[in-house]
């Protein structure tokens, strides 16, 4: 029995590619992988292969071809899949012949006839056309070695190599439904009908695992061969009935990006697109597109192995079906929707913009609005005043006081009582406490108009309040918790803790809410504390006593940078600054820590300029009466070691400083 590439990549523990690579050295590879694959060549005996491919590389006559059947070369996936299996079977010496079949299957039935009958080839790979089994009988009754390609069927003993489509589905929706979207459409290929109902399939699991009922006006079968189809996706897109889209094959993916093109949608910021493609300029476009892509190299590797079993070691009634996952690759295509105090939908501020009259009435109006922080004693509130004020002197908008709780709300309730006092038309306020200051707030919201920020009074109602502002606060805790998945991605298992707010903030709540979540959803990481602090200063024992029970802790969450600055403390106290951190806001003291690569690798950042713009927005639509949005999410910014000054620029707006000599 001849000795195949197979048999080599086997003994040496790596693929076939790999062992091609090697022998014919077409790519880099490891040089301790280059020695086991070369000591495996010579210890199989494969070396005396080589050497006679020498003297003649390729089979002559009778079954020295090898043929593939595949519908057409008008995507990049089926090119691709001519390209690397050609490449393997030139290495065990037999030619590749590709025939079309147009996805017709009167011509698909010619050309395996033809096949069959021709005593040059040696096998066929076949990417079927037709759904039912029967129509190929005659196939399965010949002598020609053959597996089938990218198509299954029910209850058949064949050899078949097919991608995941229903895992892939599923994975996508799953993630635009943690992304905050319910209305999902699924654009499909209705011709493809056995990808139809697996695609299908992975769709409805994600719904009812998230509990959302499945609604067929969401699945949108397309027929790319009918012209019209192309004004079927604008129609779709003009319609709105979705937030999100994921377009289920290669051929839809360019011809919905075009048709979002030409209507002037924005994505991600309008609709968030997952497509379905194997084209690498979707990975260079902007915003690069969040994909699913075949593993086309592993569908041909296992495809090469199977056909070259089947013929070499004559194994005809040896049957195998093997399920090649499909990539999924996390761009910015997608967009994460956050939720508001009542379960709203938040929307980003660039959808909540002024009209030319609404400015010039603004103008002519001489309103007049106060403001009540809860602290005024840093970077952050600053930056958030500066906004307001800059953005409120545009609009003629007068602001006549400014108030510091100091974070205490008995302080706050004193304040409010004066500014009422001075008859604003509308109050921005961050409450200190939901549920002391909730009364005050209250009364309030019957005599004036209340734009809140971050953290909403308890007992309120929508008709309370004109607009509530805050970051996304859905994606700030997934970004926070992604900075420590990615950190320990290589880790077969990474112990962390968690160090969140005691009190039930809305905002801060669903920030821990969604890094939780997010920990949780990767399999290597194990949390293994989770503690509260309810006052920021008592975060250093907090964490000390977390250490202490658990000692092999390796990295922490702690739901912003105030609070982490005392538990970065604590950590530095019992030398253990081993420990990685991540956290959320962007401010000096945290951000020496990032620069110098002490413990902190990453903070998801508030934008609090964009945050006070978007305030000061909102709070003039109010005036005018015209709030057509309840919540605002303003999107995070992911730092880290890498972009830490261009994100210092962008969000504090000054010079990044020199924190090494500092």
């Amino acid at each position: 029995m001849s000795v195949t590439m197979k048999d080599v990549a086997d003994i040496a523990g790596v693929s076939i590619a790999t062992v091609s690579h090697v022998i014919n050295k077409t790519r880099y590879v490891n040089p301790e992988l280059v020695k086991k694959v070369e000591q495996a060549i010579w210890d199989s005996g494969y070396i005396s292969k080589l050497n006679n491919k020498k003297l003649s590389q390729y089979k002559i006559g009778k079954a020295s071809e090898i043929a593939l059947v595949i519908p057409s070369t008008n995507n990049d996936f089926y090119c691709r899949l001519v390209m690397t299996i050609s490449h393997l079977l030139n290495d065990e010496g037999y030619v590749l012949s590709t025939y079309l079949s147009d996805e017709n299957y009167l011509k698909e039935k010619h050309i395996l006839n033809e096949l069959i009958s021709n005593r040059r080839i040696a096998g066929t790979i076949l990417v079927p056309t037709s759904n039912d089994f029967d129509d190929y009988e005659k196939l399965v009754k010949s002598r020609l070695p053959f597996i089938f390609l990218e198509k299954t069927f029910k209850n058949k003993e064949v050899s078949v190599v097919y991608s995941d489509n229903t895992d892939a589905i599923y994975r996508s929706t799953k993630h635009l439904i943690k992304s905050g979207h319910e209305n999902i459409a699924l654009l499909l290929e209705k011709r493809t009908e056995n990808s139809y109902d697996e695609y299908i399939t992975g769709y409805k699991k994600a719904l009812e695992e998230y509990n959302i009922p499945f609604r067929n006006q969401y699945i949108i079968p397309i027929n790319s061969k009918n012209l019209t189809y192309v004004d079927e996706i604008k129609s779709l897109l003009k319609s709105k009935i979705s937030t999100a889209y994921i377009t289920g094959c290669n051929n839809l993916t360019p011809k919905f990006l075009e048709c979002v093109d030409e209507l002037g949608i924005q994505y991600p910021n309008d609709i968030s697109i997952i497509g379905f493609t194997d084209n690498e300029w979707c990975e260079r476009i902007s915003p690069p597109l969040t994909m699913l892509k075949h593993n086309t190299q592993e569908l041909s590797e296992k495809a090469t192995e199977m056909i070259l079993k089947k013929i070499e070691h004559n194994s005809l009634n040896e049957n195998e079906s093997v399920c090649i996952p499909i990539d999924l690759t996390i761009r910015k295509s997608t967009q994460n929707i956050a939720r508001g105090p009542f379960g709203e939908m938040t929307v980003n501020p660039e959808q909540n913009v002024l009209t030319e009259e609404e400015i010039e009435k603004l103008n002519n109006s001489n309103f007049k609005v106060a403001i009540s922080f809860h602290y005024s004693g840093d970077k952050w509130t600053k930056l958030h005043e500066q906004a307001i004020k800059e953005t409120m002197n545009r609009y003629g908008i007068h602001l006549l006081s400014i108030t510091d709780a100091h974070f205490d709300p008995e302080l706050q309730i004193t304040q409010l009582e004066s500014l009422i006092m001075q008859k604003p038309d509308a109050i921005i306020a961050l409450p200190t406490d939901e549920v002391q200051t909730a009364q005050k707030f209250k009364e309030i919201s019957k005599k004036t108009k209340l734009i809140l920020l971050n953290n909403m009074p308890s007992s309120f109602e929508p008709n309370d309040y004109a607009c509530w502002i805050s970051v996304n606060e859905r994606e700030n805790g997934q970004n926070a918790a992604k900075i420590l998945v990615d950190h320990f991605k290589h880790k077969k298992t990474a112990k962390i803790g968690m160090i969140t707010h005691g009190t039930p903030f809305f905002a801060t709540k669903q920030r821990d809410f969604f890094a939780e979540q997010t920990l949780k959803e990767n399999e290597n990481i194990n949390i293994v504390a989770r503690k509260d602090f309810l006052k920021i200063d008592n975060t250093y024992d907090v964490c000390k006593n977390m250490i202490l029970e658990n000692p092999d802790i390796e990295g922490i969450y702690i739901t912003w940078e105030r609070p982490a600055l005392k538990a970065i403390k604590a950590l530095e106290d019992m030398n253990r600054e081993d420990i990685v951190v991540s956290t959320t806001d962007l401010d000096y003291d945290i951000a020496s820590y990032l620069a110098k690569k002490k413990m902190v690798i990453g903070i998801s950042s508030q934008r609090p300029f964009e945050q006070g713009t978007a305030v000061a927005i909102a709070t003039a639509k109010a005036l005018l009466g015209k709030n057509e949005y309840k919540s605002i999410g303003v999107p995070p910014y992911t730092v880290t070691q890498t972009n830490l000054p261009k994100a210092w620029r962008e969000l504090i707006k000054t010079e990044f400083p020199d924190f090494k000599n500092n």
